[in-house]
């Protein structure tokens, strides 16, 4: 039989049987439990269910659906019948949900809850054939019932329970023609078209072969340690390549348990409830679990924030060692050793006391969390991929870590800059081109290399430091060409900082919208007895505005001139999945916060030529940033 994504997770379940599978929750009742045999009869049901449906091997088949076990099942199902998946974030709008399964020709979709069912239906695809709705109604309503309202077939739309029950018919029929269908299977068959979420434009598919995603899995297990006895918690998108990869399919490629998340906003309860041994995240997340852990620390009494404080410094030092590929002296071991006595163990408690390993991707961490998990003993590695390379293209290692890399390449991957800086990769795990974008295909290879459009740096020891996405490099009015996320990650050690994008295109100086920490924020003023009646009022305290820029000005030496921020605003929210200014894993879209930004933008600019003039009309000094 080939090894595919599907033969790979029967066999498996055939090896670890009746050992736990996943966790999951159904209408917040405590964690419920399923074996792998469980789980393999589940998504076999599933899977004949869809051949039941009239899926043929090679057809698309879409899920519309929140992270979840049945996401997992679903995807499970469809390429262990032979067809396609194509996922699709919840939180995507009607239109694109409109291109992707029109562009994709999906054939069935699952679909989660009546809200997005009802954009399904809106969609009006003549391709679609089935949906299979996975979760209950609005106020336990009927399917019948609610199909009663709608101008569609009963039988077009049809629940989960249904969906197996054909299956198992199905089954009874021919029992083997789910294995019979994974047998045919091949390595450069297509096992998925994953639409990038995109900063810009409009969505491209990425197909990915079963090839394609193997060879990752092949890598991954040399470098990431994962066994049998893990639990991993899950609650990244499943949509995007990264939790789908190094979530999903190295779960099933390592065994263990997988544990799903209620959602991101409850993290930190269901981390407290399965006690995961392994997360991933996006940098955004950990800065936040790292700026809770930094707040907490920051108002210990005087000796215990000397004694955290000491001990953190020699956590890094062991770090930084590590990462220079040297032994650590005696005494520095003797010193981690009291370390992790007295301070680490404690903090690993509350953070979560069987926590050892988190990954980090999706965009460019900063360097201070990284760091600091390292340093109280949680393994943490910073990754770096695309869709087009079915995640992870690189990996920091274990035992060798450099903070601020995104570590070496996988050894199925081939690593090299162009002249410009423009990283190129090509190899067994890289997609060969859009779905259907022939003309957009011949500017994304060259010479057989796919065009990543991020711009770095590989050291001597192969590993990859990420500068910028070349398409978000400024050119300021004296050609200049400025890295925005070196000065971004700058921005974000100031404290209470959770976010910050830099602005100047065709401008003399650049400018900055940062968002703040509100809970931290709040806490450390009301602590300081600043008076304020709303988090609005607070960011404009010159208390606040003064104080970051002084934190900006000291972080900001290294920099040029032309690199510093002239002036910034502190926004009154977070920058948001709902307006548009994040994707669904949490990367910023430049151009829409800059539109969405631009009257506030205009007056930086607008109070940096007051500042100015007012200064050189008294003075003759240049201008001093301001922070509103």
């Amino acid at each position: 039989m080939n090894k595919s994504l599907a033969t790979t997770f029967f066999d498996r379940a055939t090896l670890l049987a009746d050992r736990e599978a996943v966790r999951y929750k159904e209408n917040k009742s405590p964690y419920k439990s399923m074996t792998w045999t469980a789980l393999a009869a589940l998504v076999k049901e599933m899977a004949a269910g869809l051949a039941a449906r009239g899926i043929e091997a090679g057809d698309r088949v879409a899920i519309l659906s929140q992270t979840s076990h049945l996401w997992a099942a679903a995807d499970l199902a469809t390429i262990s019948s032979g067809g396609v998946t194509v996922p699709i974030y919840p939180t995507s709008s009607q239109s694109d949900i409109d291109f992707i399964l029109s562009n994709s020709g999906s054939k069935a979709v699952f679909v989660q809850g009546e809200a997005l069912l009802k954009k399904v239906l809106a969609s009006k695809q003549e391709n679609l054939k089935t949906v299979i709705l996975v979760s209950p109604l609005n106020k336990g309503r009927s399917l019948s019932e609610f199909l009663g309202e709608q101008d569609v077939s009963q039988d077009f739309v049809i629940g989960l329970e249904e969906l197996r029950q054909k299956g198992l018919v199905q089954l009874e029929g021919n029992s083997t023609i789910i294995d019979e269908r994974m047998s045919k299977i091949g390595f450069e068959d297509m096992a998925t078209i994953i639409y990038t979420s995109g900063t810009t434009g409009t969505p491209k598919g990425v197909p990915l072969t079963h090839g394609n995603i193997v060879s990752v899995l092949d890598e991954l297990k040399k470098i990431i340690p994962i066994d049998e006895n893990d639990v991993y918690l899950s609650y990244l998108p499943m949509s995007h390549v990264f939790e789908r990869v190094c979530g999903e399919y190295y779960w099933i490629y390592s065994g263990g348990v997988c544990a799903y998340a209620e959602g991101i906003e409850t993290m930190a309860k269901n981390m407290a409830e399965v006690k995961p041994t392994m997360i991933l995240t996006v940098p955004r997340v950990l800065d936040k679990i790292y700026s809770k852990v930094r707040s907490g620390i920051d108002g210990a009494s005087g000796n215990a924030r000397k004694l955290i404080d000491w001990a953190l410094g020699v956590g890094s030092e062991m770090v930084k060692a590590e990462g220079e590929g040297r032994e650590p002296r005696s005494l520095l071991k003797a010193k981690h050793w009291l370390a992790e006595k007295t301070v680490f163990r404690k903090i690993r408690e509350k953070i979560g006391p069987s926590l050892r390993l988190i990954v980090s991707g999706g965009a460019p961490a900063t360097g201070h969390s990284i760091e600091f998990f390292n340093a109280i003993g949680i393994t943490t590695l910073e990754g770096y991929g695309l869709t087009e390379t079915a995640a992870p293209a690189c990996v920091n290692l274990v035992n060798r870590k450099k903070i601020g890399t995104v570590g070496p390449a996988l050894a199925c991957v081939e690593m090299i800059a162009a002249d410009d800086g423009e990283i190129l990769l090509r190899g067994s795990s890289i997609f060969k081109g859009y779905y259907g974008l022939d003309e957009v295909n011949k500017e994304a290879f060259v010479d057989g290399w796919f065009r990543t459009g991020d711009i770095g740096i590989i050291d001597g020891d192969g590993y990859l430091k990420i500068t910028d996405r070349k398409k978000d490099i400024i050119v300021n009015s004296s050609g200049k060409n400025i890295a925005p996320q070196k000065i971004e990650a700058i921005l974000k050690t100031a404290p209470f900082v959770n976010q910050a994008v830099v602005f100047g295109d065709k401008r003399k100086q650049l400018v900055a919208l940062i968002v703040m920490d509100e809970q931290a924020l709040t806490q450390h003023a009301s602590e300081k007895g600043w008076n304020f009646n709303s988090y609005s009022e607070l960011v404009e305290l010159p208390e606040v505005v003064n104080t970051l820029r002084k934190e900006i000005a000291d972080r900001s030496k290294s920099l040029a001139d032309y690199e510093k921020v002239s002036n910034f605003h502190i926004l009154a929210n977070d920058l948001s999945v709902e307006a548009g200014e994040l994707t669904a894993t949490l990367k910023i879209k430049r151009n829409v916060v800059a539109n969405n930004y631009k009257s506030i933008i205009d007056r930086l600019y607008k109070e940096e030529r007051v500042e100015k003039a007012s200064s050189n009309a008294q003075s003759g000094k240049g201008l001093v940033s301001t922070g509103r």
